[in-house]
């Protein structure tokens, strides 16, 4: 048990702690106001307040953490002892900022409530973050500050048996598009067709034709490969289905084609399956609801899982719409252009309301890396791909945190654009359920 002390308790604090000691560290903690019951406690010991005292780890406090409102903040980051910090309060100590406002500042997303400018589809973009201006995106940077914070408390309490969490991997497989060529309809092929011959892309053209005339199968429905690889390492898959009208961003088939709704009930008998709200329910709300009651009448189940189809996160609005048609853990923490740590943590952890300043039993799962990220953004090649996320998960490793993979089932079709992409996925696993692998030189 560790106990902090502070003068004040405030819904922001104690979400704080929570995430620190108990998501990020595994750790029970317990937070008290009596300053003299404090001197007398005989355990790991954290003094978030004004008061000078010796026999414990200070922490001087930012006013962020009792606050309720909403202001602009401009934190300046300082380098502590080779990490980045912010909300410097006490120059001499051990701790010289206040790790449990600066750790609140980034998970809250703060910032995201903040003005800035979106990118063309409305969204936060990572060039708009702290993290990715001051070079730490991708650092799990709030699980670093644990860990630091551990052992600044290791050095009194040597023989205190500080407990900590394991690794775990989920890999996260988006289904914008279960099929590249077939159940489309004559108009919608006819028109590949056209695009094809104009452009003369002869490999698509002769794709095309081979898998309408059933020569080969479609690219896109590779969930067999799937299956099969996920059973041989028996890793834990969560499969994120469009289930929205047809769309300019929202191109899968209708929801309710037999093909299409056999996959879907084929991947719901072994793994977890969620709702991908379509891009177009960001505009009309009332389609999250009807495209959760799809999925819900095809898998015959309780939806409760969720990851927004483009990332179209808006965090003041998208969680609010979730919780209400009865979804508990949303999957949208990252970025689609560059990989890292939206959040900067490692961990799931719960969704703090900044506008009604309090807790929500509605726990957020941020990913490390996307497909399209790697690819399409960041213009890697397969090999630098594997390099890059290797050295991300080694980070999260480090702290016994949790991994989040996005891949759909198109980068997976080792066709065109997603050539040799198979590769990366499959080191991704490997390097999640190996404890000793590494990147082939």
């Amino acid at each position: 048990m560790i106990t902090i002390y502070s003068e004040n308790k405030s819904p922001r604090l104690l979400y704080t702690l929570e995430v620190i000691f108990k998501r990020c560290l595994g750790l029970d903690y317990k937070l008290i106001t009596d300053w003299d019951k404090f001197k007398k406690i005989d355990l790991p010991r954290i003094n978030y307040s004004e008061r000078d005292y010796k026999k414990s780890l200070r922490i001087v406090p930012h006013k962020l953490l009792f606050e309720d409102e909403i202001r602009d903040i401009n934190p300046k980051v300082k380098d502590w002892d080779g990490l980045p910090a912010f909300f410097q309060t006490y120059k001499k100590g051990d701790c010289p900022f206040d790790l449990f406002a600066a750790t609140f500042y980034l998970v809250s997303r703060y910032e995201e409530y903040l003005d800035f400018k979106p990118d063309q589809h409305g969204r936060f973009p990572a060039t708009e973050s702290l993290a990715y201006k001051e070079e730490f995106l991708e650092q799990p940077i709030v699980n670093d500050w644990a860990a630091r914070l551990v052992a600044l408390l290791e050095k009194d309490y040597p023989d205190y048996a500080f407990q900590h969490n394991d690794f775990q991997f989920i890999s996260t497989i988006d289904v914008d598009m279960a099929f590249s060529y077939k159940h489309k309809g004559v108009w919608r092929n006819l028109g590949g067709f056209t695009r094809e011959l104009l452009n003369l892309d002869l490999k698509k053209l002769d794709k095309r034709i081979r898998v309408l005339t059933d020569q080969e199968e479609d690219p896109f429905d590779n969930f067999r490969y799937q299956e099969k690889l996920h059973d041989s390492l028996g890793v834990e898959v969560i499969y994120f289905i469009l289930l929205g009208d047809h769309g300019k961003y929202d191109k899968n088939i209708d929801w309710d084609n037999d093909a299409f709704v056999d996959i879907i009930q084929s991947l719901a008998e072994k793994h977890e399956v969620g709702i991908h709200p379509s891009y177009y329910s960001n505009k009309v709300k009332k389609k999250v609801g009807e495209e959760i009651e799809r999925l819900q009448s095809i898998t015959v189940s309780t939806i409760e899982s969720s990851r927004q189809h483009f990332l179209k996160l808006d965090i003041r609005e998208t969680y609010k719409v979730l919780m209400q048609n009865g979804i508990l853990r949303d999957h949208s923490m990252g970025y689609s252009e560059v990989t890292g740590f939206r959040a900067g943590i490692c961990s799931s952890y719960p969704f703090f309301d900044l506008v009604k300043n309090e807790s929500r039993e509605f726990i957020l799962y941020p990913f490390a890396v996307m497909d399209v990220a790697l690819n399409h953004f960041m213009k890697l090649s397969p090999e630098e791909a594997i390099q890059k996320v290797q050295l991300l998960m080694d980070r999260v490793k480090k702290h016994k945190g949790l991994f989040i993979s996005v891949f759909h089932n198109e980068s997976l079709s080792d066709f065109d654009n997603w050539e040799g992409w198979r590769t990366v996925y499959e080191a991704i696993l490997q390097m999640a359920t190996h404890e000793h692998y590494s990147v082939p030189a």
